[in-house]
């Protein structure tokens, strides 16, 4: 049921006007256009499809109509002009009020199930369905939170890479770690210091190719000469022992100190002086004995180990030049520097070694070798390596980060993500027993509405309705036609309008009076009301609306067609169903009418309708419409007191725009008045203004009032230019005053009591 409407930007509804508390049956009265005819429009326009809604009723809008359940129909001239004089044929009418009872009982019976059903499906079942779906939804939105908290997080101790770290919304960075989880089921733990120390190496470090390193060959090289040095130190070296003195050098261990005295000699062969002693104690022979002592033999052993202590320096000094080289380019926690500084101490350590072997040739002589230090030589040459491959493979590096970030999460949030596709499957479970639930409830739901469609198809009496339309026209004086049935299309009979002496089948209706046109269209809209023209919409609610349906009737007709709505309106008991409508298939019933005896006939009182009813009253001032409730009470007076209010309404107004409504409406009242007490039988209707004096302003506004409802009068005609650019023009107050003149003449005390009406 339609409960509000809002008219606004439309017809005369220039400014938005609210028709709210609508109820069952409701009454607008109005005057010809003040707006009544816009409320029928606009409800005919729901009632259509969306393609042809009208854009005129863009600013309008409803509350309550539901089109899946309800039907709207409207009488009005467009009605009249749809299906009359712009076809021949008419749809059957499908009665569905009178049916056999037992096929009613049947059909109520089915629908309280189909409603009960309905009932349970659209509202008991649907929420609980909602509810598993929404606390699902809850579980998973906070799983999602879960994730997107870890992996804020974590990035938070990545600033270089978080805003360019992809899937930056909640459900893509949910949807990425749920397919890593599945594509991985053996997810293996990455630490988080792991990734620090990667992310460091990665952006928090200036990347360049380290072009200095350790040779590998000069390690040799130096590993090699330490070996023969090793084995020649560890000789002892003495000269011949042929030599009468030599056993005396050799257990002395002077044989370095000899040898330094003797080529202290040689430089002056004539000294017979010792170089130690000083005593004349050196002769041929004790310096023959020398050379024979230190023969060739002992020369070639203290050569070789010159020989290997010189190579032994360059190739120690090419390893301590490379290292500190190295050490301008990498020295990662001074790792090559102290190494420079300990194989610099080995160097030392080695030569002042090698020296005292040379100086004490019979002694034994260890030196420190190289390789203790190969680990560390290994260990830079190994980072120097992976430093160089980190350098070539950055940007690949940078990918596997992404990828070990991504692993990082999904393992910590794997335990939280299976928890929550457990308690899914279970919502799942249970959300799966509601659909069986549904399915069931929609199969019973589609059995009873083809119980009941089979049922009303057994209860269509198109011919009944016809028999209907046609006794009332032969009751109410309609006898030269009928309606007729010309054919049926997919069993749906079409009918039309025959004149009872002629088979031709003319556009009759086109030929009748407006009174006959508005008649027959009504009938046939109340057999439409009280049934249908297609069996499609026979489940359907229906809303009335009913536009000023006795135009051109006279009054007996017009007794008839408010007999008949009173039938569309009727109550359908005492209290308490004296708020319901006696037709089930009748929804709401919408009444609009300017013609006053039709609408004090069809809402009196007394008679048996809806009590559930509003009446409104329709109004145009300054060519706006307005709509005002008066609530379940008829205020809307007979149409001569209904003139005086009016008139009433407008004194004291100070506006000319309104004047002629107000003359037009002084007209009506005087031309009722008049007639109604034969003041014009046999006399002048002038009399009344052989008092008025011909100087006074208001004769002529007095003289065009009594023109006009004389009729073929040329003494004064308002609508002559003159008088009625003096009408337009005039102050409003002159006008009644006028008025009030006349009225001194002919009932001055009718006037008094009229002109109090409020």
């Amino acid at each position: 049921m339609i409960t509000s409407i809002k008219l606004d930007k439309v017809a005369t509804y220039t400014n938005e006007v609210k028709i709210d508390d609508l109820k069952k049956v409701n009454f607008f009265f109005g005057n010809n256009g003040a707006g009544k005819s816009t409320i029928a429009k606009f409800l005919y326009d729901l009632s259509l499809n969306e393609e042809k809604i009208s854009i005129q009723f863009k600013n309008c809008s409803q509350i309550g109509y539901d089109n899946h359940n309800q039907e709207i129909l409207v009488f009005d001239e467009k009605f009249i002009q749809r299906n009359f004089i712009n076809k021949n044929l008419q749809n059957g009418i499908f009665s569905l009020n009178q049916a056999n009872r037992e096929i009613d009982e049947l059909i109520e019976n089915e629908n309280l199930k189909l409603k009960q059903n309905e009932n349970y499906l659209n509202n008991i079942l649907k929420d609980r369905k909602n509810k598993i779906y929404l606390d699902n939804r809850e579980y998973i939105e906070d799983s999602k939170s879960f994730c997107f908290e870890e992996r804020k997080k974590t990035l938070n101790s990545f600033i270089k890479i978080r805003d360019k770290f992809p899937f930056k919304q909640t459900q893509n960075n949910y949807d990425k770690i749920i397919s890593i989880i599945n594509n991985n089921p053996d997810l293996t733990e990455i630490t988080f210091e792991n990734l620090l120390n990667n992310y460091n190496k990665l952006y928090e470090i200036d990347h360049f190719e380290i072009k200095s390193n350790i040779s590998p060959n000069i390690y040799k090289k130096i590993r090699k000469i330490e070996l023969k040095l090793s084995s020649i130190l560890n000789e002892i070296i003495i000269g011949n022992d042929d030599v009468d003195i030599a056993k005396m050098i050799n257990d002395l261990g002077i044989s370095n100190w000899v040898e330094g005295g003797l080529n202290i000699l040689k430089m002056d062969l004539s000294n017979t002086k010792c170089p130690f002693c000083q005593n004349e104690s050196i002769n041929e022979n004790l310096l023959n004995k020398f050379e024979k002592y230190f023969d060739e033999n002992y020369k070639a052993k203290i050569s070789q180990i010159l020989t290997l202590k010189a190579d032994y320096e360059l190739a120690f000094n090419d390893l301590l030049l490379e290292i500190k080289n190295l050490t301008k380019e990498f020295n990662s926690k001074n790792i090559a520097s102290d190494l420079f500084e300990d194989l610099k101490l080995l160097f030392e350590k080695n030569i002042r070694i090698i020296d005292q072997k040379i100086k004490f040739s019979n002694e034994k002589k260890e030196i420190f070798s190289i390789y203790n230090f190969k680990n560390n030589i290994s260990k830079i040459i190994f980072e120097i390596k992976n430093h160089n491959e980190d350098f070539s493979n950055i940007e690949k590096n940078k990918e596997i980060f992404l990828e070990d970030i991504w692993n990082y999460l999904a393992y910590n949030c794997k335990p939280q993500i299976e928890l929550t596709l457990l308690i899914s499957n279970e919502f799942a479970i249970d959300y799966f027993f509601e659909l069986q639930i549904e399915e069931y409830l929609n199969d019973k739901i589609s059995d009873s509405r083809e119980k009941i469609e089979i049922w009303k198809e057994e209860t269509i009496t198109t011919q009944e309705a016809v028999k209907n339309i046609n006794t009332i026209l032969r009751n109410s004086g309609f006898e030269g036609f009928v309606i007729d049935e010309k054919e049926k299309v997919n069993n749906i009979s079409q009918y039309f309008l025959r004149r009872i002496d002629s088979q031709n089948n003319e556009n009759v209706f086109k030929s009748l009076s407006e009174g006959e046109k508005n008649f027959i269209a009504f009938l046939y809209f109340f057999q439409l009301c009280l049934g249908t023209d297609n069996v499609l919409k026979s489940s359907k609610k229906k809303i009335i609306v009913i536009d000023d349906p006795v135009s051109s009737l006279d009054s007996q007709i017009l007794f008839i067609v408010t007999t008949l709505i009173h039938q569309l309106i009727a109550k359908k008991g005492k209290k308490p169903n004296n708020l319901e409508l006696r037709n089930n298939n009748i929804e709401q019933v919408f009444i609009l009418s300017h013609n006053i005896y039709f609408y004090k006939e069809v809402s009196l009182n007394h008679r048996p309708i809806c009590e559930d009813k509003n009446f409104y009253h329709v109004s145009k001032i300054k060519n706006v419409s307005e709509i005002k409730c008066h609530g379940n009470k008829n205020n809307i007076l007979n149409d001569y007191s209904l003139l005086w209010k009016t008139l009433n309404n407008f004194k004291g107004t100070n506006d000319t725009n309104l004047n002629i409504a107000i003359c037009n409406i002084m007209r009506r009242i005087l031309e009722s008045y008049i007639n109604f007490t034969n003041l014009g039988s046999g006399n002048s209707t002038w009399d009344c203004l052989i008092n008025i004096s011909l100087d006074n302003p208001k004769y002529y506004i007095c003289s065009a009032l009594i023109s006009e409802i004389n009729e073929g009068s040329h003494k004064v005609s308002p609508l002559d230019d003159i008088f009625f650019q003096r009408l337009v023009n005039e102050v409003p107050q002159n006008l009644f005053e006028a008025f009030e003149l006349i009225f001194k003449e002919i009932g001055e005390e009718h006037y008094n009591v009229m002109i109090k009406i409020d």
